[in-house]
């Protein structure tokens, strides 16, 4: 069981909500969250990076422009070195990093820009005539 709750853990921190896990492996979300307290500490859902490294890497595996080859490449990329970046997940979680859909999010939020990200509307503002 205990291989199953690093697995079930490893998908939680890609962003996995317990409910999946609990549909993935056939396990009942109290005791995945019982499991993961006592494995992981009480704190384990802090240690999953809302705004780190996987989400931007999931936006590259999921982007359409890419082939498939090079979302696979990604995929196995970030499977080799996932504990490295778990590790750099915790050590970052004060430091946001943010995907280009969240930053177009952002300007549309606080810009009411729909056009661009807010670099393009700073830069079209500097450039503009008068």
């Amino acid at each position: 069981m205990s291989t199953t709750i690093g697995r079930a853990y490893k998908l939680f921190l890609k962003g996995y909500s317990l409910r999946a896990l609990a549909k993935i492996f056939k396990i009942p979300k109290s005791t995945l969250s019982y499991k993961f307290r006592k494995v992981y500490g009480a704190d384990y859902a802090e240690q999953r990076n809302h705004w780190g490294l996987l989400p931007i890497i999931q936006e590259y595996v999921n982007d359409k422009d890419l082939s498939a080859r090079d979302r696979q490449q990604i995929k196995d990329w970030m499977n080799r070195n996932f504990d490295k970046i778990i590790e750099s997940e915790k050590s970052n979680l004060d430091k946001p990093l943010y995907t280009n859909r969240k930053l177009q999010q952002l300007t549309e939020l606080e810009c009411s820009y729909k056009k661009g990200d807010w670099k393009q509307l700073f830069e079209n503002t500097l450039t503009s005539t008068y």
